[in-house]
């Protein structure tokens, strides 16, 4: 083999090497390129995360209601001794008062002594007096500051309630108080034609009654009524017109 073959075979096998190399390096840059670019492109069909807590399927407390039930809340009539005068006449509220705060004492009387109520009458209607300068015919809001000042509970006001809303109160062991026209209550122990403005003391409920201790009669404890009845009488006092204002339904929720 001369020199000028032998030089051209090691030229030919050089430039094989270069083009094997040059092509070894180019395929390891593109894949380098593909693997370590970020795709900052972005894409249009995805959705965010939805960071939305999951409702709970469980039900609440306050859907959790007895079928039935009546709390023992003492009874007593306005006019304990049989006398109706203006006092004891326009004195449902102070009646109300006195009914609630007995139950959360832990009285367990069913009926409260006249002369206990007489002197707690005394004590309330002095309250208003002092404080809101009358002691007839107070509003809801009224009467639950007086609750609260007096007993120390707590008194919550709920307007536009429902049937519902009567039945966890007191499911929850509260008391439930609302003002009315007692004209529309159709109770026929009334001295007719009933007190145009009344609370009543709500205890309890049946699957078709709502069970109140009234004391606007003797014969209040326990007595029934429908929540139609109810419902369709509500008022709040007004002392801007000096008269009930049949628009408001409004109840004071009474607890510890």
């Amino acid at each position: 083999m001369t020199i000028k073959k032998l030089s051209n075979i090691i030229v030919i096998f050089l430039v094989v090497i270069v083009m094997i190399s040059v092509a070894v390096l180019y395929e390891q840059g593109r894949r380098s390129v593909s693997v370590n670019s970020p795709n900052i492109t972005p894409s249009l069909s995805e959705k965010p995360t939805s960071t939305a807590p999951t409702p709970s399927l469980s039900p609440s407390k306050s859907s959790r209601i007895a079928s039935s039930l009546s709390l023992a809340v003492p009874f007593t009539p306005q006019a304990p001794t049989g006398n109706w005068d203006q006092l004891h006449n326009e004195a449902c509220e102070e009646a109300s008062a006195i009914m609630a705060g007995a139950y959360f004492s832990g009285d367990t009387r069913k009926v409260i002594p006249a002369i206990e109520v007489e002197k707690e009458i005394s004590t309330l209607t002095q309250w208003e007096e002092s404080h809101f300068g009358y002691h007839l015919d107070t509003t809801a809001l009224e009467t639950a500051e007086m609750i609260r000042s007096v007993y120390g509970l707590k008194a919550s006001i709920v307007n536009n309630f429902t049937e519902r809303e009567i039945k966890e109160a007191l499911s929850a062991n509260k008391v439930v108080i609302i003002p009315v026209n007692g004209r529309k209550l159709g109770n026929p122990n009334y001295k007719q034609p009933g007190p145009i403005y009344h609370m009543l003391v709500v205890r309890g409920y049946t699957a078709t009654k709502i069970i109140t201790n009234d004391s606007g009669t003797r014969n209040g404890e326990n007595y029934s009524y429908l929540f139609s009845t109810i419902n369709n009488a509500t008022a709040d006092w007004d002392h801007i017109t000096n008269t009930i204002d049949e628009s408001k339904s409004v109840m004071v929720v009474v607890s510890k």
